[in-house]
């Protein structure tokens, strides 16, 4: 068994929800931990509990972690992630605690057992502030593996949403990086919706979640036909099958904007701008369909 701690901004996108529940699925891998960064991270963490309890692993521990970016930037918007208008009325929390939470985070990590592989498949903020408040606590990790980049184009949105986040982890972690080339395809619909059985209480919950992702205003010209994304699932994969997946090694520079550019004197990280989706496909939905 892989022991792997997942980072995530679940309740946007539909594929955190999706990886979290291949990676409860997957017979390789043991989730020792969970954390929510960005925003609304009460709220994503409730999400994250429920999954874990309507697939049978509520004692899974989940922590809320950082709201604001690395250099403190916070959007007072306070949206909130569409997925997680099923959660019931909760308390907000502050952007002035997020310290408070890495302290709390870092001590759950300290308390599991072993060394571990930290996902981040959201923001890297909390993996930026416990290398930087806890260095320590990279020692517990066997190693880092983010869904973050997109080569000398576009800017990629995990890392767009704080890039001196990004930048700290690929200088001070050279993660395994798995870009958004390698991981776009998706299910259509009516794959999703045939390998998701509504009568286990786990695919029942990510259906009310495709939909409310679906039904996202703006998000899709026409939500009867937007697909069940899988960026992050495929990135998860990558820690048991990385014979699908073609890392190389390269050197990275993050720009404030969150633009990689590949550079002599770049961070060095393993990256995947491709993989294989013939094989990586009937994984994904065998793990949805619970083989």
């Amino acid at each position: 068994m892989v022991p792997v701690w997942i980072d995530t901004d679940i309740g946007d996108d539909i594929d955190d929800a999706v990886a979290l529940l291949c990676a409860l699925r997957h017979p390789e891998i043991d989730v020792v931990g969970i954390s929510t960064v960005f925003r609304r991270v009460e709220l994503r963490a409730w999400l994250a509990r429920e999954i874990l309890a309507r697939a049978g692993a509520p004692r899974v521990p989940v922590l809320p972690g950082a709201m604001a970016t690395f250099d403190g930037r916070h959007d007072d918007r306070n949206d909130v992630p569409a997925q997680a208008h099923l959660a019931p009325p909760l308390e907000s929390l502050s952007p002035e605690e997020d310290e408070a939470r890495i302290q709390s985070l870092a001590q759950a990590m300290i308390a599991v057992p072993g060394r571990f592989h930290l996902v981040t498949i959201g923001a890297l903020t909390n993996a930026a502030r416990l290398a930087d408040r806890h260095p320590g606590i990279a020692g517990r990790w066997a190693s880092v593996t983010c869904m973050a980049g997109q080569l000398e184009r576009g800017v990629e949105y995990n890392i767009q949403c704080d890039p001196s986040a990004a930048r700290l982890v690929f200088e001070r972690l050279s993660p395994r990086v798995v870009g958004i080339e390698a991981c776009r395809d998706v299910l259509t619909r009516d794959e999703a919706e045939a390998a998701l059985d509504p009568g286990d209480p786990a695919c029942s919950f990510l259906l009310d979640c495709y939909r409310l992702y679906r039904e996202q205003p703006g998000w899709h010209p026409d939500p009867e036909t937007a697909p069940l994304t899988l960026f992050d699932a495929i990135t998860l994969l990558s820690l048991v099958r990385e014979d699908l997946f073609p890392f190389q090694d390269l050197r990275l520079f993050v720009e404030k904007d969150g633009r990689l550019r590949l550079t002599d004197d770049g961070a060095p990280v393993k990256y995947a701008a491709s993989s294989d989706w013939a094989a990586i496909k009937p994984i994904i939905t065998g793990l949805l369909r619970g083989d």
